[in-house]
């Protein structure tokens, strides 16, 4: 999975899939050198490479979908409310024998509403009364979900260090929220409704 390439400096590139990267040789993040490292023909220590490719096979999930309403249905031209967490994520990884650690944060949002729109914004959301991503349905429909991609920037660190390393690029998850069914409310007047009134 980790790619080894001789360098003896850290220094952003293009991988072979055109991707940005970052080289870094583990001694130049005042690693102690193993004796049982991996070694270069010409005896120095080898350089690790973390592309953004492979940090994505670290991720274990995205940022995640509230909805307010949560439930099965919702009120077309009422304010549809999502939000989610802005937390960063934390992952451990093993390179030459030195255990790394990943960090993953999010930076923008884009919500795909199932309607054929979709809202982009460095705004995680927050929950009703003080909502700040919204959307508002215009027509009925059945089997609706709202898809959620997430832009991550990544960096890391070996254990024991406190400086962390950047990784060129970034990083995106996509996931799908439950299917809802979007409603219209109809008042009917009922009789007793007429009566209340004194009609």
């Amino acid at each position: 999975m980790w790619e080894e390439q001789s360098h003896r400096e850290c220094s952003p590139e293009k991988d072979a899939y055109g991707l940005d990267k970052y080289k870094c040789n583990l001694a130049t993040l005042n690693r102690p050198t193993q004796p049982d490292q991996p070694t270069n023909t010409d005896g120095g220590p080898r350089a690790v490479t973390v592309t953004t490719r492979q940090a994505a096979t670290l991720i274990a999930s995205g940022s995640g979908i509230t909805r307010q309403p949560p439930g099965p249905k919702v009120i077309i031209s009422k304010a549809f409310i999502v939000y989610t967490s802005p937390s960063p994520q934390h992952q451990t990884t093993t390179i030459l024998g030195t255990s790394i650690e990943v960090e993953f944060t999010p930076v923008s949002y884009t919500w795909g509403w199932g309607d054929g729109t979709t809202t982009t914004t460095t705004d995680p959301g927050a929950p009703y009364p003080h909502q700040t991503v919204t959307h508002h349905y215009q027509h009925t429909a059945t089997g609706v979900t709202t898809t959620l991609t997430t832009t991550w920037t990544t960096r890391y660190r070996p254990a024991g260090e406190s400086q962390w390393r950047p990784i060129e690029g970034t990083i995106t998850t996509t996931e799908t929220s439950t299917p809802y069914d979007l409603v219209r409310i109809v008042t009917y007047l009922t009789d007793d409704a007429e009566e209340a009134q004194g009609h």
